[in-house]
This record gives C-alpha cells, sequence and structure tokens, in this order.
C-alpha cells in the first residue's frame, strides 16, 4: 500500500511538471522530423506515410491526426522548418555583434538550411498546394525584412555604405546564398570576402 500510495504521488508530480500539451508538440515533431529525414533519404516519390510513421515511432493513423492529408503534412514542413530557421536569423541580426560578424553567421545557417533541404524546398512547396507562389513569397518576404534590418544595422555603426539601398542589397545577399557549387565553407569565405571587398582592383 506504501509502494502504491508513492508511485500515485510521484504519478502526481510527474503530471504537474509535464507542460499541457507536450506530448502533442512532442509527436508532431516527431512526424515533421522523419519526413523531412525521408524526403533527403527518399525524394519526394518515395514519400510514403507508412515509412514516415515507423521514423517517428506512431502509428499510420496519429499522423492523420495532426495532418489532414499528405499535402497538409508537406505544408506544415515547409512552414515548421522556414520558421525554424527564420528565428535563428533574428537572433543573429539582432546580436550584440559586428555586422560581418553577424552577416557571416546568418549566411552559415542560410547555407546549413539549404543543405538539409538538399534542394527539394521548392518540389515540395510546389506539392503541398496548386500555386505555392504567393504563400512562398510571403515566407521569403520575412527574410527579406532582417536582412534589411541587419544591414541598417550596419549602416549604423559605419561598416554599410549609406548610398545602398537595404531593400535591394537585402534581395542580392539572399539570392547569393542558395545554392554554392563549392564545398560551403570555401563558398562562404569567397562570398564574405566579394561582400567586403568588392570585386573592383
Amino acid at each position: 500500500m506504501k509502494g502504491e500510495g508513492r508511485c500515485g504521488r510521484l504519478g502526481v508530480v510527474a503530471a504537474m511538471i509535464t507542460p499541457p500539451g507536450a506530448g502533442v508538440k512532442d509527436k508532431k515533431r516527431a512526424i515533421l522530423e522523419a519526413t523531412l529525414a525521408v524526403l533527403r533519404e527518399r525524394g519526394l516519390s518515395g514519400l510514403k506515410m507508412e515509412e514516415v510513421a515507423r521514423r517517428a515511432e506512431v502509428g499510420k493513423g496519429t499522423i492523420y491526426l495532426y495532418f489532414r492529408d499528405k499535402r497538409d503534412l508537406l505544408k506544415a514542413l515547409v512552414e515548421e522548418r522556414t520558421w525554424a530557421f527564420y528565428r535563428e536569423v533574428e537572433e543573429v541580426v539582432r546580436r550584440k555583434a559586428p555586422f560581418f560578424v553577424r552577416l557571416e553567421e546568418v549566411l552559415r545557417r542560410r547555407l546549413a538550411w539549404v543543405q538539409e533541404w538538399r534542394g527539394l524546398w521548392a518540389a515540395v512547396a510546389r506539392e503541398a498546394m496548386d500555386d505555392p507562389t504567393p504563400w512562398l513569397k510571403g515566407l521569403h518576404e520575412h527574410y527579406l525584412r532582417l536582412l534589411e534590418e541587419l544591414l541598417r544595422s550596419g549602416q549604423s555603426e559605419g561598416a554599410v555604405r549609406t548610398g545602398l539601398s537595404p531593400r535591394t542589397t537585402a534581395a542580392v545577399i539572399a539570392a547569393m546564398g542558395c545554392t554554392p557549387s563549392l564545398e560551403v565553407e570555401a563558398y562562404l569565405e569567397h562570398l564574405m570576402e566579394v561582400l567586403r571587398k568588392g570585386v573592383e582592383p
């Protein structure tokens, strides 16, 4: 009886310290991570809900408790991973650090994000909805605004020419950090050299 009472008390304590909805969030996250893993290994054509469920260690039916169908799952995956990346960028942009230190870290994370998707991002987005262009532009707009904020802070500290348009420069930088043909560190080093010094002799 004493043991049962102690176990009962431990159960109450465990319930008290477990945040409401934590299990739901963990399962949803596990499903999204499993989806990305299957996509990276097998591509879009090889994405099967059975395999996602197996990787996430949930029943196939559990997936449909969180996502209506495969398209809904893919849309949620793009949004979740993209906003996670933007939160990382926002944290870097607002650090107390020199402009070029922050810019290099933003680009490093951008390249890591690109590598994570292995060129699948646009294809997955197209699969998620009939016309993803407005949706993708909306997502990308947030990244551009963060780069603008970074550039304005660089202008304030004297690291960026005040004559440069933050908006246009943000768009150029966003386009540069996409799909490197070189090894990532070599690409990043050369890109930072070009951004710091330009290409004129």
